[in-house]
């Protein structure tokens, strides 16, 4: 019985410390993904060990719902971090359903359907973030809706001219992670600020790769000075 989707890899993983994991015969190895960035602290650090365990010897789950001390706690924190200025945090399982939500909520304030994505993107597997998932191999066998235009990343005059009065959303990922590291150039994360306020469009950025401080500052459209929607 396999539950692997992409290949099962020939080693076993059992523990992590830090940058290291270790496999079922002892062997180290340095975990440059950071077990695909959910890791950006390191494996088992104490403080988050203490926090998990902390919060398991009080509730391990109540619907959200409910209210507690803990998640509320949460979202103050994630407001205040996040950029510009906001008053609602939704929690999510994955960065796939992080862009899910997004332009869900897009299409909602909006009232429009389409969107703008970048050649080269991947937003998730998941079947709205697919449709603005750039590699046709993700994509194949799934009828993946058609309702997602996509223009060459870092073009800023192909960018503006997708924009217009049909749009919902622009998504972008301020620095490009599928297949190599492919970071916007000067000015372009600030032409798609500019379109979409000209035409009403929600902007969106998929740091799932770039946010929590991999690139320096907690969220790279930062260094950009570029506040999303």
């Amino acid at each position: 019985m396999s539950g692997f989707v992409f290949g099962e890899k020939p080693i076993q993983i059992e523990s992590g410390d830090g940058a290291t994991v270790y496999d079922n015969a002892g062997n180290a190895y340095l975990d440059m993904g950071a077990s695909y960035a959910c890791a950006p602290v390191g494996h088992c650090h104490p403080d988050v060990v203490g926090a998990v365990q902390s919060q398991a010897e009080d509730l391990l789950f109540v619907q959200g719902s409910y209210p507690t001390e803990t998640r509320t706690a949460l979202y103050d924190r994630l407001g205040d971090l996040a950029p510009g200025e906001t008053d609602n945090v939704w929690l999510c399982n994955s960065g796939t359903e992080a862009n899910e939500a997004a332009l869900k909520f897009a299409r909602h304030a909006t009232g429009r359907e389409t969107v703008v994505a970048a050649k080269r993107a991947f937003h998730g597997r998941t079947l709205g973030a697919l449709a603005a998932t750039w590699k046709q191999k993700y994509r194949e066998g799934f009828a993946v809706p058609d309702n997602v235009e996509f223009v060459d990343y870092g073009d800023g005059e192909a960018l503006a001219a997708a924009v217009d009065d049909e749009t919902a959303a622009v998504l972008l990922e301020p620095i490009q992670g599928e297949g190599g590291v492919n970071p916007a150039p000067d000015g372009y994360l600030q032409t798609a600020r500019e379109a979409c306020d000209d035409a009403g469009a929600a902007l969106v950025f998929d740091e799932i790769q770039t946010g929590l401080g991999r690139t320096g500052t907690l969220w790279a459209c930062e260094q950009a000075g570029v506040v999303p929607d």
